[in-house]
């Protein structure tokens, strides 16, 4: 009992949530998010904030919103790597922090060139505010940071072999999101491109939230092992068991109805909620099962 009391009224953990240090890292990390949005003005070709307040854009919304999100997961993933000085971590924390967000916008422009091939993302977008591609964009700023954060925050022996293997596994986690929208394309019984195109949401959900399911699935090998047979087998068994998700979904939780013309046919996004959050589940419930 006595201990109870002890821990009830413990200051020292009163005095860490008022540390100064900690404060630090909080406003540098405000500062690296508004860093973010500085350069993702520098590698977009429209204006963010005349898309979003005085033309109401809100596919860029969507999209942007991902990005959003994306820098504060990449930046938490910096701040939870191995700490040593407090100068130096501030340090390493704005390095690969600006590391991290300038990869997710590259990553952005492959995903636009080879995920979404068959036509003009920007177009689709701005032009037409097509929220599906937006959906799409912001699922796959999520996935790849969720695999950008595992990088970032990786205990390499030195400068270098950190360099080099952060660019290797953002490649082939680039490549893996490429793969598996080919598969996505052959499962499903529409055409992934041409509902984006005929500007259906659904379709766009259903996708960006899978591609946030196979982000999580690819960080828990980064974060365990730098083994490129453990991180191809292991995307291998990620993209079974997200198939496999898909059709309990579409048999369990959605008993009369097929998954595929809700979302083709009536658009309903609802369905593509409930499909994407379960490949999101399954995702987490996988990487948990081998931690």
């Amino acid at each position: 009992m006595q201990d109870m009391i002890d821990a009830l009224l413990n200051v020292d953990d009163a005095l860490y949530y008022i540390s100064l240090e900690s404060l630090a890292f909080l406003v540098e990390a405000l500062i690296l998010l508004w860093i973010g949005k500085k350069i993702n003005d520098l590698m977009t070709p429209y204006d963010i904030n005349e898309e979003l307040t005085h033309k109401d854009n809100k596919a860029l919304a969507v999209s942007y919103v991902g990005y959003l999100v994306a820098q504060g997961i990449i930046v938490l993933g910096v701040m939870d790597g191995e700490s040593s000085d407090f100068y130096q971590d501030l340090i390493g924390v704005a390095v690969w922090s600006l590391a991290g967000i300038v990869l997710l916008n590259l990553a952005r422009i492959i995903n636009d060139k080879f995920l979404l091939s068959k036509f003009c993302n920007v177009k689709e977008i701005i032009g037409d505010r097509n929220v599906g591609v937006g959906a799409v964009q912001c699922g796959a700023y999520i996935g790849t940071a969720m695999l950008l954060s595992a990088i970032v925050a990786g205990d390499q022996p030195d400068i270098v072999a950190s360099i080099t293997g952060a660019l290797l596994f953002f490649v082939l986690g680039q490549l893996s999101f490429i793969a598996f929208g080919f598969v996505y394309e052959k499962v499903t019984r529409y055409s992934l491109h041409a509902e984006l195109e005929r500007d259906n949401a659904a379709a766009g959900v259903s996708f960006g939230m899978t591609l946030i399911a196979v982000g999580i699935i690819l960080s828990n090998t980064v974060r365990h092992t730098v083994s490129l047979p453990a991180f191809f087998a292991w995307f291998l068994n990620g993209v079974a068991l997200i198939l496999v998700t898909r059709i309990l979904v579409d048999k369990l939780l959605l008993p009369g109805h097929k998954l595929d013309d809700e979302i083709s046919k009536d658009q309903n996004w609802g369905v593509a909620l409930v499909e994407g959050g379960s490949a999101v589940m399954v995702a987490y419930l996988l990487n948990a099962s081998f931690a």
